[in-house]
Order: C-alpha cells, then sequence, then structure tokens
C-alpha cells in the first residue's frame, strides 16, 4: 500500500490540518460538524448535505490527504470516500466532454464559413474578357460578342480543402489519402490504360493482316500423278529428267533405242 503524501504524528494534528483546508475552502465549523455527526439517530443526509460532503472529499483530496486521513477527518468510512472520489471524477468527465464538445463545435463552424469564403473568393477572383468582333461588308456588318471567364485562383481552393480536411478530422472521420499517394494511383492509372491501348492497337492490325491476306491452296501432286508428269516435276528419290528445248519432258530411252 502507498504511503500518504502527508503523515501526521496524531489523530489530533490530522484532524486540526483538515479542518483548516475546509476552513479556507470556505465553509464554516458548523458546516463540518454536520458531516461530522451526521451519524446521529434522527439527522438525515439530504441532497445539500450530500453535495457538501462530496464538495469536501474533493478540497481533501486536493490538500494531498489520502482516503484514510479523509475518512478520519469526516468520520466516514473509507467506501463512502471512494464512492465520493468516483462521482466528482464521473461529473468532471462529464463536463470537460461537454465543454469539449462546445470547443469542437466551434471550431466546426469556423472550418466551414472558412471554406464558404475561401469558395466565394475563388469565383470572384475569375476575370471575364469581353471581345467585341464585327463581322460582314461594309453596311452589312454585324456585331458578335464574345464573353470569356478565366480560371480562379487555385489558392483559396487550397484553403477549402484545407478546410474540409479539418472538418474530418474533427468530425472524427478517416484522414484524407495523401496527394502523393493519389498522384501515384493516378500515374499507375495511366500506364495502364496506356498498355490496354497498345494491345488493341496489335490486335486490330493483326485482324487487319489477316483480312487482307490471299488464301493459299495447296494442290497435293501425289493424287494427279499425270499432272506432275505432264509439267516434268517428280518428287521421287530419283533423279529429275532433263527438259527439251520447249520445256517438255525428254523421254527415257534404253541403250538399244539409240
Amino acid at each position: 500500500m502507498p504511503r500518504p503524501d502527508i503523515e501526521f504524528e496524531s489523530s489530533e494534528q490530522e484532524l486540526a490540518y483538515g479542518t483548516k483546508v475546509l476552513l479556507e475552502a470556505g465553509l464554516s465549523p458548523e458546516d463540518i460538524a454536520k458531516i461530522r455527526d451526521k451519524q446521529k439517530p434522527g439527522l438525515a443526509l439530504g441532497k445539500d448535505l450530500l453535495g457538501m460532503r462530496r464538495y469536501m472529499v474533493q478540497e481533501l483530496l486536493a490538500a494531498k490527504m489520502s482516503n484514510r486521513q479523509i475518512a478520519n477527518v469526516l468520520q466516514l468510512s473509507k467506501e463512502t470516500v471512494n464512492a465520493d472520489r468516483s462521482h466528482n471524477r464521473q461529473l468532471y468527465t462529464e463536463k470537460l466532454l461537454a465543454s469539449a464538445d462546445v470547443h469542437r463545435a466551434r471550431l466546426l463552424k469556423e472550418q466551414m464559413e472558412l471554406k464558404d469564403q475561401a469558395m466565394q473568393g475563388f469565383e470572384d477572383s475569375k476575370r471575364k474578357k469581353v471581345t467585341t468582333l464585327q463581322d460582314g461588308d461594309e453596311g452589312k456588318s454585324s456585331t458578335i460578342i464574345r464573353i470569356e471567364e478565366s480560371a480562379g485562383d487555385h489558392g483559396f481552393l487550397n484553403v477549402a480543402k484545407n478546410s474540409l480536411v479539418e472538418q474530418a478530422k474533427l468530425l472524427g472521420l478517416h484522414e484524407l489519402k495523401r496527394e502523393e499517394n493519389q498522384d501515384k494511383s493516378y500515374r499507375q492509372f495511366l500506364q495502364d490504360l496506356s498498355k490496354t491501348i497498345d494491345k488493341e492497337k496489335e490486335h486490330k492490325q493483326a485482324e487487319e493482316l489477316r483480312d487482307g491476306a490471299v488464301p493459299v491452296q495447296a494442290k497435293e501432286v501425289e493424287d494427279q500423278p499425270e499432272q506432275a508428269e505432264a509439267s516434268g516435276v517428280s518428287f521421287d528419290e530419283n533423279e529429275e529428267p532433263e527438259l527439251g528445248p520447249g520445256g517438255e519432258a525428254l523421254p527415257n530411252l534404253e541403250q538399244e533405242g539409240y
């Protein structure tokens, strides 16, 4: 068990120190006596006394007194002191959260107003250019008025974007992606798109080549031996016969026929 921050030599010194702290906090000796004498028969502890007791516990706790020492000064049990401390802590947390919500709402309103002002500044920064043109011959000319609007100042858009990021943080939303991640994904998208276009071009060129090709039908020479012999073409392993002046195949004669 940890030692208390302040130690006393006797219970009288402990009571005197606690009483001094409570008196300096604005309480009267009668108020202290009401809390110490609450256990007397017939004395009910109302809402006012309950709030006063919790206030006393908080003041003594701020004076670095332990739960046991506070219980001795106010003549309470340690369980009661612990319960009062838990209640005070809960009230403090609720007030803190309420204050944080008010502060968050004020910041959110400021960011929304800043975003609206930035968008209005972007619209106001756009410049309109009016050009008047004369069209037609002399005496029959017509006037053409052309209005061109230039892009606004992109600095206002950056302010609006940062304001949206701050609004997302205040609302607890997920943080927006960083610009470098967006640039990387955009570059990857362009690369994939370029590859897809190249593949489509290659496929189209291949189809065009197939459509423009001349079909070739191979003739089976073995199925037409007479035509092969008339043309003097032979696919046998023997040496091909010599051709005459007209391109006709010379007949093979035996030695006896010369």
